[in-house]
């Protein structure tokens, strides 16, 4: 049993949730400062609370992350991601599955009408080996998109952290112009990460998520 396993899903939850917020938050952050970029700062308190919430969602996004990601690492990439015959054999019983609901329908449907419903032809036994060889490239590249996306969110952290702390001693009206550009970089950077971690974890979420079936 891996650590957090049992409690996996619900922490993916919690993570999603918290992500999300983020999202928010540090979208929120570059929002406002754009005002004082263009030299009519306002709401500086304000500014400086967002940046702090979304300093504080980073880290938290981040704890609960590494919680989950020994199960990622061994359910998901390691059992699955990167490894063709799982993927693949995952692919057919998926096809199988849908076949089997097809023919169901067709058949409730034919009788409720009274006749028979035309069928359109299945996709040829070449074509879906094709496409099943195909889709165990898609998933190693997003194994490795994942890894990619780990470096941004820490990377996002460390701006959204620094940008907090500046903030804290930030005077639009007294310090110059180029330190509110400082701030504003950082926050745009922040942000940025924090979207396309979400984006990249949407994604491998969708091929397979932690606490999910095998």
């Amino acid at each position: 049993m891996l650590f957090a396993e049992e409690q996996a899903r619900w922490l993916l939850v919690l993570h999603t949730g918290l992500a999300t917020a983020l999202v928010a938050a540090s979208t929120h952050l570059v929002i406002w400062l754009l005002p004082a970029v263009r030299g009519t700062p306002r709401r500086v308190r304000a500014v400086r609370k967002f940046a702090w919430i979304s300093a504080a969602l980073y880290v938290a996004t981040l704890v609960i992350g590494n919680m989950i990601y020994p199960v990622y690492k061994v359910r998901v990439r390691g059992a699955y991601l990167e490894q063709p015959a799982a993927v693949i054999d995952a692919y057919e019983r998926h096809v199988a599955a849908n076949r089997e609901v097809l023919a169901d329908h067709r058949a409730l449907t034919g009788d409720a009408a009274g006749g028979e419903v035309p069928a359109s032809p299945p996709p040829s036994e070449q074509a879906l080996r094709i496409e099943a060889e195909d889709i165990p490239h898609q998933t190693v590249k997003i194994a490795r998109w994942f890894d990619v996306k780990e470096h941004w969110v820490a990377l996002g952290a460390a701006l959204a952290l620094g940008c907090a702390f500046i903030l804290t001693r930030w005077d639009p009206h007294r310090h110059a112009r180029a330190i509110t550009r400082l701030v504003f970089l950082l926050a745009l950077g922040a942000a940025g990460a924090a979207w396309l971690g979400a984006i990249i974890g949407v994604v491998v979420s969708s091929y397979r998520a932690v606490g999910g079936p095998g």
